[in-house]
């Protein structure tokens, strides 16, 4: 009992020490007092009730302002306004949206489109052809790593999705200032053509010649432009004097047939108005 009376009394005097020493000290120097005070608790004869000192922690906090988002617009973001241009046929907007090395690769063409001039005149074509009431309709679009977006859509006729135009584009972004422009798109359309079974026979087939020649699969995968060209110059040469004037009277055939329905509704149209005075 003497001894834990000695013993807490050694500590009130040491305690009184630190408090009259911080008494004329000034306040820069309130660290050093901590550290000095921890070390000398820690000199101190263990008990069996013990004494846990715990540690000082600190966090630097980022200031609000050191933050900046790279783009006021994520990439979803953006592909949409490229999207209601496009509805919308706003060329100027459309220009705004595109890199001036834009790569556009649409695989329904036998060529990509390179450069805003050649992209641009694409999209304005592709508006003139939808003409009043044809939009596209979005109906996913999904975020990537470094800017990218992809998206799945369709076209809409009045609100009313139209037959076998469903399709999917990859875009790829880059920063311009503080919005994000498209550098690089791909895209890809449904074919109207359902070939089933008969596609799976068709690449059964080809992969068994790959197989059985691969000197000449090789030189072909290598130089298919070469190809295509003989192939061309073949059809121009023995095909097309055959095929050329049937499908000449083909088109004919298809434009008489388009301007006698177009007669046809015009008047059921004119009958039903005077259906509808009476």
């Amino acid at each position: 009992m003497a001894a834990a009376m000695r013993f807490s009394s050694s500590i009130m005097g040491q305690s009184m020490a630190v408090k009259h020493s911080l008494c004329g000290v000034p306040l820069n120097r309130s660290h050093e007092l901590r550290q000095a005070e921890i070390k000398m608790a820690s000199q101190l004869p263990s008990t069996k009730m013990g004494i846990k000192i715990k540690p000082l922690k600190l966090f630097m906090a980022v200031p609000n302002d050191s933050i900046t988002n790279e783009s006021s617009l994520s990439p979803a973001e953006t592909i949409m306004q490229f999207y209601s241009a496009i509805n919308e046929k706003n060329l100027k907007q459309l220009d705004k949206l595109i890199t001036e090395d834009c790569f556009f690769e649409d695989l329904s063409f036998p060529k990509p489109f390179q450069g805003k001039k050649e992209v641009l005149h694409f999209l304005e074509q592709l508006t003139i052809s939808m003409g009043q009431n044809m939009q596209f309709n979005v109906e996913h679009i999904c975020e990537g790593k470094d800017n990218t977006a992809g998206v799945n859509w369709h076209l809409d006729w009045n609100k009313l999705q139209v037959p076998f135009t469903k399709g999917c584009s990859n875009y790829s972004l880059s920063v311009d200032g503080d919005k994000l422009v498209i550098r690089k798109a791909q895209v890809l359309i449904e074919s109207p053509i359902k070939l089933g079974i008969v596609a799976l026979t068709i690449f059964k087939i080809v992969s068994v010649l790959f197989d059985a020649f691969p000197m000449a699969t090789e030189w072909f995968l290598n130089s298919p432009g070469i190809v295509f060209q003989l192939l061309l110059k073949a059809y121009s040469i023995a095909v097309e004097p055959i095929i050329g004037p049937f499908l000449a009277w083909y088109i004919n055939l298809l434009n008489f047939a388009a301007c006698i329905l177009s007669i046809t509704l015009k008047i059921f149209y004119y009958l039903a108005k005077i259906l509808n005075m009476q």
